[in-house]
């Protein structure tokens, strides 16, 4: 028995011995001493108008201009960041967000020297940005690693420079995979970390207990504690080597927007479930118009790579390069079939004003809103616009004023005679499928709601 118990604790001791990722506290100053002369402190200033001044205070900023005229110059607008040593010919690894908008940028070593950089090459979509330096004195780059081999809970550290405070060092694990962060990536499956991360640690280096960079901290949840997020490493040095090596990145384009599928737009498509892409609006003359997909279409595959959530789409496209061919699963009215589209490289759109008719509005009855005309063309052929939606009724989480309608239930709509027709046939208790248009700023896009009539 003691024999058998013997053998036991032998067989975990050498578990632990072979598992790379156990955490040992004695050695990580020694993993700190290692990665530290290859992190990097980023220094950006700029000339902007929009640039705090003297005082620090825009308003009395703008009272000393008055009284000195245009003598008076604010200062250059400062910034801080991260990032690390990339290869030892001065390139460096860091976001897009630290450098964006800056007129000079200075790189400061581990040792407080600093170093005029330029920018080689930078790619807003996935917050990635190539720097380089001239300098003779030895650089030791990182050792890049493999982020497709990552294990949630395995212990990660984080090093870069928050808050202006210099080289910071936390620790924590991967406490998720393969997030999709809205408004930080559409081409991105961000790494969930709790190691603590603050402003100014974005571009700086996530590291495993190899010393190997797995990531690139980028961001933090606003209204979270230890959640933050960086960019896989096999993602960012896709991207980086296309910026050295070809000047910009490719990446492929179908031309179309997009949106998930909810259980009530399932059920009005009579789909199965509420896997896919649905398709909301195809860019005149893109690939995908010339290719025949339409509205409405949902795409449940490419190249035979299900799509089960609607950012996996972009996602897959953008790997493909631009002239590659993309065989999309369709459904389409119920039917499924392919359709092969030749990918394109990325390019916009406009709204016009709303003019005011007083006529009869069915949808506030069923639904909650009001409509009118849009435009200054005559009734007979113009857009729908809503105009008021009315609190706690089926419209009021689905759409908002100033939406323009273009479809319902599969109908176009040119003319209010055609909205007050469609309207008329929706019963009690009916699931409508709306297909709606919204402004934001310069930009518009195409979405569906479904709405069930009260």
């Amino acid at each position: 028995m003691r024999l058998i118990k013997l053998y036991l604790l032998v067989f975990i001791f050498c578990l632990f011995s072979l598992d790379s990722n156990a955490f040992n506290l004695e050695t990580l100053p020694e993993l700190v001493d290692k990665i530290n002369p290859s992190v990097v402190r980023i220094e950006t200033s700029s000339s902007q108008d929009n640039s705090i001044g003297m005082t620090g205070d825009p308003f009395l900023d703008e009272f000393f201009k008055k009284q000195f005229g245009d003598n008076f110059k604010p200062q250059p607008r400062k910034g801080l960041g991260s990032g690390f040593i990339y290869k030892d010919s001065g390139l460096i690894i860091t976001n897009y967000h630290v450098i964006e908008s800056a007129d000079e940028i200075e790189i400061v070593m581990f040792d407080e020297k600093k170093y005029k950089a330029e920018v080689v090459g930078s790619d807003k979509r996935t917050d990635v940005a190539l720097l380089k330096i001239d300098t003779k004195r030895e650089l030791k780059p990182l050792i890049i690693g493999n982020s497709n081999n990552l294990k949630i809970g395995q212990w990660v550290v984080a090093i870069g420079n928050p808050l202006g405070l210099g080289t910071t060092v936390t620790t924590g694990i991967i406490s998720a995979q393969g997030r999709y962060v809205d408004g930080l990536g559409t081409y991105v499956d961000f790494i969930q970390t709790d190691a603590a991360l603050n402003k100014g640690n974005s571009g700086g280096p996530l590291v495993d207990l190899n010393a190997n960079v797995i990531g690139v901290n980028t961001a933090i949840a606003a209204h979270g504690q230890g959640i933050g997020f960086a960019i896989p490493i096999n993602t960012v040095i896709e991207i980086v080597e296309q910026i050295r090596t070809k000047g910009k990145v490719e990446r492929g384009w179908l031309g179309v927007v997009i949106q998930s599928i909810s259980p009530e737009i399932a059920e009005s498509l009579k789909l199965k479930n509420t896997n896919g892409a649905l398709v909301s609006e195809v860019l005149e003359d893109g690939p995908a118009f010339s290719a025949g997909i339409k509205q409405g279409d949902v795409i449940v595959s490419v190249n035979g790579n299900e799509i089960k959530e609607m950012d996996e789409l972009p996602r897959i496209i953008g790997k493909m390069k631009p002239n590659s061919k993309a065989v999309l699963s369709i459904i389409r009215d119920g039917k499924n079939f392919k359709i092969s589209v030749i990918l394109g490289d990325i390019p916009s759109q406009t709204i016009k004003k709303s003019k005011k008719l007083n006529d009869q509005n069915l949808s506030k009855d069923k639904f909650g809103f009001e409509v009118q005309l849009a435009d200054n063309s005559n009734k007979e052929n113009s857009r729908i616009i809503v105009k008021k939606v009315y609190p706690n009724t089926p419209a009021s989480s689905k759409i908002s004023a100033g939406d323009f309608i273009l479809e319902i239930n599969k109908k176009k709509i040119n003319s209010l005679k055609d909205f007050n027709k469609i309207m008329s046939k929706i019963k009690k208790g009916q699931l409508s499928l709306f297909l709606i248009q919204r402004k934001t700023g310069d930009q518009s896009s195409s979405f569906y709601r479904s709405i069930r009539a009260r």
